[in-house]
């Protein structure tokens, strides 16, 4: 059997559907009461069944082992007591494994966020940066063409100046010699 999701698990002795999501790597009927020794791991979260004993889910994670604290042996999960010792598993140890998986998840989850939109707002900026320069450069460009028609206007005045005086002052010279 390659790692594929396993929900339930006939009874050997009575055939009896057995839920794996609520049980560890030991197995009871609860209708016959007989036990037998699951191979591999069955995920408490998700219930995907791993035939290699892995420390976590390939699909979502969550711890498979936890190690007693006592002895140091490697247990499954969802396991009440050590298979080796008999020490009672501590459940807290398994919830805050599963927060900080999940805290880590949201982190990750968060920082991706972060990252997109930090992205997002520096193309946005930049995007708003071209089109100010674009405006900067039209509004200087019209700036120039203004200056250069008040340049060329301010020189048809003075020539236009000029020719009045010139014609002014030959008046007054002809009008002196006569």
């Amino acid at each position: 059997m390659s790692d594929d999701i396993l929900v339930q698990l006939a009874c050997p002795s009575c055939t009896h559907p057995i839920n794996l999501k609520e049980q560890g790597q030991q197995i009871s009927c609860p209708a016959c009461s007989s036990h037998l020794l699951l191979d591999g791991h069955v995920c408490p979260n998700c219930g995907e069944y791993h035939k290699v004993d892995s420390g976590f889910c390939h699909t979502c994670g969550t711890a498979l082992t936890r190690t007693c604290e006592r002895c140091h042996t490697r247990n499954w999960a969802g396991a009440e007591y050590c298979q080796d010792c008999g020490a009672a598993l501590d459940i807290f140890q398994l919830l805050s494994l599963h927060n900080k998986h999940s805290t880590m998840s949201r982190l990750d989850e968060q920082m991706r966020e972060a990252q997109f939109f930090k992205e997002k707002e520096k193309a946005d900026s930049e995007r708003r940066m071209t089109g100010l320069i674009e405006k900067e450069q039209a509004r200087l460009q019209d700036i120039r063409e203004r200056q250069a028609a008040q340049k060329k206007q301010d020189q048809q005045l003075i020539f236009t100046a000029v020719l009045v005086l010139s014609l002014f002052i030959l008046i007054v010279t002809a009008f002196a010699v006569l």
